[in-house]
């Protein structure tokens, strides 16, 4: 009887931090992973749980037990991908040896999701919880705070709804005094308020700029505009078209519905309106993308053409709907809104046709390709 002792990583902490593909087997090589990890990162509790895998493995050889040991990572996108991933790794695990059941050791709930998809496979012999002690001097708020900041995980679970949440409300708070300065015509602000607009705003953007790493995308944004600039590519050019298309229609939307009334008519009117800007500069990229890829002799271009057809259509579509609110609404009469029934159908089509095209194309692709293959 051969037991299998297997540890968990759901989040792949070992592959983002210590550069540990998984699935990683036998004693020696799980002790170095743990050793290796633990010397990245101390406080992580992954490294912690594989050590004590280990202690279970010791435990169960000196009573003389048939036992393996192994690990499994899956991927920093916790969910769908990564329990797949985990699913093959473990599969590539059991068909190296037969085993008659498992021991799963883990670290906490997360990694518990993949309970299910061992038990499809193997019977659980039983399943143990490593838990880290905390030293009691360091186990303060400011701690944990900076601490769950700094993590990705929390950040992206906590951090960003609170963002947003903060964002939104001191950005709804400016609007609202923005808006009753103007109808009053008094300019004059409340301290109170606006330090409560101020402060929500600046945590706000601070939380969110944390999770998102808004930094790090600037400096990704800066390298590629400058790799652009030194390949003397066209899609340089794109995008800079495309921001002043956006602009401009931003500006041509608001002169075109500022003089409606009432407010509501005015907001869905500009939208109607700025939806082809919109789509105005997503064609523009596409054109100048495209001309990059007839210099390169890349292939690409039925993509493009079908992106662009995609976007029409939803355009159209989007058009029309929001014209039916106007009509719903009452700003509009039924003989202007059988036109925009027009569009709605019209967009519906396109992208029916659209889709039926790029199918048979790349199935004709495929085919080819297969062929090629084969001879």
């Amino acid at each position: 009887m051969v037991t299998l002792i297997l540890n968990v990583d759901r989040d792949n902490d070992y592959g983002m931090k210590a550069g540990i593909e998984g699935p990683v087997t036998g004693y020696g090589d799980c002790y170095n992973a743990a050793l290796k990890l633990i010397s990245v990162d101390p406080e992580d509790s992954d490294a912690n749980a594989l050590f004590g895998t280990i202690k279970v493995y010791e435990e169960l050889k000196r009573k003389n037990e048939n036992v393996e040991i192994a690990l499994i990572t899956g991927d920093d996108d916790v969910g769908a991908k990564s329990d797949e991933i985990l699913s093959k790794q473990l599969d590539d695990v059991l068909s190296m040896e037969h085993y008659d059941d498992l021991i799963l050791v883990s670290d906490g709930a997360e990694d518990d999701y993949i309970t299910p998809i061992i038990s499809s496979r193997i019977r659980i012999r039983y399943v143990k919880h490593i838990l880290v002690r905390h030293n009691e001097n360091i186990e303060s708020l400011y701690y944990y705070i900076i601490r769950g900041i700094r993590d990705k995980k929390i950040a992206r679970k906590f951090t960003i709804p609170v963002g947003l949440l903060l964002l939104s409300y001191g950005v709804s708070l400016l609007a609202f005094t923005l808006y009753y300065m103007v109808i009053t015509k008094s300019y004059v602000l409340n301290p109170g308020s606006g330090a409560v607009m101020l402060v929500t705003i600046v945590l706000g953007a601070y939380f969110v700029s944390r999770a998102v790493e808004l930094n790090q995308l600037i400096v990704k944004l800066a390298v590629n505009m400058k790799e652009y600039s030194q390949e003397a590519k066209i899609s340089l050019l794109s995008y800079v078209v495309s921001f002043f298309i956006v602009i401009i229609g931003i500006a041509y939307s608001y002169e075109s519905t500022v003089r409606m009334v009432p407010i509501m008519n005015k907001i869905l009117l500009f939208l109607t309106v700025f939806v082809w800007w919109i789509f105005a500069s997503f064609v523009s990229k596409e054109l100048f993308d495209a001309f990059d890829i007839y210099m390169e002799e890349r292939h690409g271009m039925s993509r493009m053409w079908y992106g662009i057809a995609f976007s029409l259509s939803m355009t159209l579509i989007f058009y029309g709907m929001i014209n039916y609110i106007r009509y719903i609404v009452g700003f509009i009469p039924l003989s202007v809104m059988t036109v925009y029934f027009g569009y709605i159908i019209a967009g519906i089509l396109i992208a029916l046709s659209a889709s039926a095209v790029h199918k048979y194309f790349s199935s004709l692709k495929n085919k080819n390709g297969n062929v090629m293959e084969i001879k």
